[in-house]
């Protein structure tokens, strides 16, 4: 069976924007409820697993770099997102953030 990689990835664009649209709107709330915070750092790493399960099998159909590409931004995204939703949980426990360091170009 052939994937149609654009559509799966533009579903996944879909998915992760309105995850990222909820972590833009959960993250600045400064009361937010622990348990809130705990379901949404789990449902961005469910996400983000699911991505990079999907980006391992466009890897193995050697799909076109301009495919990967557009993956790959996703996958960052998921990434910003999951570290985001991390430090809220983190910030309402009382510990530290988790910085991440730019990779050099």
């Amino acid at each position: 069976m052939t994937v149609d990689w654009l559509a799966t990835l533009a579903e996944q664009g879909d998915i992760a924007k309105r995850k990222a649209t909820e972590v833009a709107t959960l993250v600045v709330k400064p009361e937010l409820p622990l348990e809130i915070a705990s379901r949404l750092y789990r449902d961005v790493e469910k996400g983000a697993q699911t991505f990079d399960r999907i980006l391992s099998d466009m890897e193995d159909a050697d799909a076109s770099d301009e495919l990967l590409e557009a993956a790959d931004a996703l996958a960052e995204l998921w990434s910003q997102l999951s570290v985001a939703s991390a430090n809220k949980l983190r910030e309402l426990q009382g510990l530290p953030p988790i910085t991440m360091s730019e990779a050099p170009h």
